[in-house]
């Protein structure tokens, strides 16, 4: 083979590894934006969402505007991205723990209400905000995962 031809068949063989390349970064990070990072997967709202007046007739759930320990407690699961397979529990102990990609009990740790519709956890600092009908839908703020509460 000649030089002239060597250079295009190597040009080639460049071109298609960068374009390789640049969609496997691609579907790396649709994956990764799906996915929690390491070390946490609840998130906060983006836009700010309150919970709007409600006059619950529900034992142990809030009748004002502000958030409950058993507004939170309960088992909490993603209907809105359903490829992650998120699912939350929280307990009246103030514990938490997640199952997420197949995985049980990939997260876990200690809760507590930081406002009037918003909790953390522990120990990733996470924050999530309550709002809806008693309080039954929560997002994620990192990540934008919303969770639904599961009623019995």
């Amino acid at each position: 083979m000649n030089n002239k031809l060597m250079q295009t068949m190597l040009q080639i063989v460049v071109t298609i590894a960068a374009l390789g390349a640049i969609v496997f970064a691609v579907q790396q990070r649709q994956a990764t934006s799906s996915k929690a990072k390491p070390a946490s997967n609840t998130t906060v709202i983006a836009n700010s969402r309150t919970r709007s007046q409600s006059s619950s007739s529900q034992s142990g759930h809030s009748k004002q505007n502000r958030l409950t320990d058993a507004d939170v407690v309960g088992v909490w699961i993603n209907h809105h991205n359903k490829n992650i397979h998120q699912q939350i529990t929280f307990t009246s102990d103030h514990k938490w723990k997640e199952n997420q990609h197949h995985v049980t009990n990939i997260y876990s740790g200690t809760w507590k209400i930081t406002s009037n519709n918003q909790i953390s956890l522990a120990p990733y600092g996470e924050k999530i905000r309550l709002y809806g009908h008693n309080f039954n839908t929560m997002d994620v703020l990192n990540y934008h995962h919303i969770l639904n509460k599961q009623l019995n």
